[in-house]
């Protein structure tokens, strides 16, 4: 179950970019020319037509182009190659395959905005795949009709000039079917036998569908189906087809009144005679396509028929650049941020740190110059550094548990920002392999500490080892009098632990990451009641402890008697940091 959730997790991350986010540029430029088209009700219907085809093209072309640079990008070895124009920060949390083999047993969120997507393009897949197949299905009907019906050369039923050594066939079908055409090679015409005894409402049929063979309609209507299939869901997607349809025709209208004799009147009352006839296998062929919804229309526009002479080249040129304006922006885009790296780029990306200082607000606090000094990752890892005094600092050019994006890497410097501590580690070569600059993402364990002081992991999701706490026995093993555990009469804190508890000063980093808790703090308490040598036995971090170091440090207790005489006593303190406490809220909010 955890392998398919996460194989569906990753799947929606993936197509988000490479799916969806392209559909959504696709889907606002298409909006936008179809809206346009809709208030130019007197330009030419070729290039409506043409239009509207183009735009309907430029979906899978984007798609694919833009699948082809990232593809490019991904596999050049040039580091300044970018092609991206529309940059969104994606909102979306990234999802980046584990960087070993184990894996790691959690709940599962099955509400995770990722597996939804994923889930989403699943059904869209699937269901595109049934919408395809039923197309390919169709498709094996019309040939097992064409192979059903006796067809002959259309030179030898009519005469049309031109036609004389041309390889269009014509067959007659006994059902009412409005005349259509399919096949590019050798298209036929396929006619009702009712019209065939009727020499001019034969011609005109014929003129009609001759036209749709002169331009190609075929091989448009034919992609413009497949497109249709796999993009099911897309309302603009099924409303350009349908306006395609629609202005396919008035063209061809156009055309035939336009370049033959045939009477306006004559060719309208065709029309109305086709209009109750079958629309049979119309995903695979091009025909009359007479409906009642849009007849009224295709014979007023007829009046203008003289108005609108245009020339096929002009019109397939404009459907080619109107194909390459819509095309441009979808693959000229992507979505992340300017500087983060795309999850390809992460996967081959390798973080070095070579011998490199470390400066805390302006104070340098460490310094591994020495030559050889070097810590790398690849870049599904992490780099740890802990600086004396301020804790462990982890970050990743990709997002990790508990992280925050907090700056970024540029050349030779990693600038980053995390609980009011600004971080500058300038190394002596270039930091990342492949990339000039990245997104950092950083966590800091103010608690931490690495025995070398820098380390790297492989996973960047992979904590950090806690420092083993000193055993009771051991925490003053260097302290170099001896002490005791229990004695007679034990030290008592002069005041209680309310004299402590008030001098409290709730950390900032604390306040601002809601951390509270308890941290237990072990010492000595001297023959003279001082404290000496206080540790952290537990701690929570966020600069509580070293805040429950400072108030514990002054604190004052009546020296521990054994056998009538003071004595050193070892103690232990829990100090509580709560956030409801009134004082610290309004501390927090002042």
């Amino acid at each position: 179950m955890r392998l398919f959730f996460e194989y569906i997790q990753q799947l929606g991350s993936s197509s988000a970019d490479t799916i969806w986010f392209p559909i959504f540029i696709w889907t606002a430029i298409a909006a936008i020319i179809f809206l346009v088209l809709r208030f130019q009700k007197s330009m030419n219907p070729l290039y409506q037509y043409h239009i509207r085809v183009a735009t309907l093209l430029a979906l899978p072309f984007g798609l694919i182009s833009a699948a082809l640079l990232k593809m490019y990008a991904t596999f050049t070895t040039s580091t300044s190659f970018n092609v991206s124009i529309f940059v969104i920060d994606n909102p979306l949390p990234v999802i980046y395959p584990a960087a070993d083999q184990g894996i790691i047993e959690s709940s599962i969120n099955w509400l995770d905005v990722n597996f939804l997507i994923g889930f989403a393009t699943s059904v869209f897949i699937i269901i595109a795949a049934f919408m395809l197949t039923r197309l390919v299905v169709s498709y094996l009907n019309l040939i097992r009709l064409h192979k059903s019906l006796p067809t002959e050369k259309l030179s030898n039923t009519t005469f049309i000039p031109g036609l004389e050594n041309s390889s269009i066939y014509v067959a007659f079908h006994n059902h009412p079917l409005v005349p259509f055409t399919f096949g590019w090679k050798k298209p036929i015409i396929v006619l009702p036998k009712k019209i065939k005894e009727d020499p001019e409402k034969l011609e005109m049929a014929l003129q009609h569908e001759l036209v749709h063979i002169r331009r190609g309609d075929y091989l448009l209507q034919l992609s413009l189906s497949v497109i249709e299939s796999l993009f099911w869901f897309h309302p603009i997607v099924h409303l350009g087809s349908r306006e395609i349809d629609t202005y396919r025709e008035i063209s061809c209208d156009q055309e035939v009144l336009n370049s033959s004799d045939v009477n306006p009147k004559k060719y309208a009352r065709l029309l109305l005679e086709l209009l109750p006839l079958n629309k049979g296998y119309g995903s695979f062929t091009v025909n009359m396509a007479v409906k009642q919804s849009t007849l009224k229309q295709r014979i007023e526009i007829m009046k203008l028929h003289k108005m609108h002479k245009a020339s096929y080249k002009q019109s397939l040129v404009l459907l080619l650049s109107i194909i390459l304006m819509v095309v441009a922006p979808i693959a000229c885009s992507d979505l992340r941020g300017t500087d983060a790296l795309s999850d390809q780029e992460v996967l081959n990306e390798k973080v070095t740190l070579t011998e490199f200082k470390v400066d805390i607000n302006g104070v340098e606090v460490m310094n591994a110059k020495e030559p050889g000094a070097s810590v790398s990752s690849q870049g599904l890892g992490a780099i740890a550094i802990s600086p004396e005094n301020y804790g462990l600092f982890k970050f990743s050019i990709r997002p990790f548990d508990g992280a925050v994006q907090a700056g970024t890497i540029s050349n030779t410097n990693v600038e980053f920002k995390i609980n009011e501590l600004n971080v500058t580690i300038v190394s002596a070569n270039k930091i990342l392999e492949n990339n000039t600059q990245a997104t950092l993402w950083v966590s800091h364990f103010p608690d931490g500490k690495l025995p070398d002081g820098f380390s790297a992991y492989a996973d960047a999701n992979t904590p950090p080892t806690p420092p083993t706490p000193p055993s009771p026995n051991e925490a003053f093993d260097d302290y170099p009098e001896e002490y005791f555990i229990v004695v007679e009469e034990m030290p008592q804190l002069i005041g209680g632990l309310v004299s402590i508890q008030s001098k409290i000063k709730y950390p900032a980093a604390a306040l601002k990451n809601d951390i509270e808790g308890r941290v237990t703090i072990q010492f000595i308490v001297d023959e003279n009641g001082d404290v000496v040598n206080p540790r952290i036995i537990k701690g929570i971090g966020g600069g509580c402890d070293e805040e429950a170091l400072r108030v514990v440090s002054q604190a004052k207790f009546t020296p521990g008697v054994q056998r009538g005489r003071n004595v050193r006593v070892q103690y232990s303190l829990p100090i509580v940091f709560k956030l409801n406490d009134s004082e610290f809220r309004q501390t927090e909010n002042n």
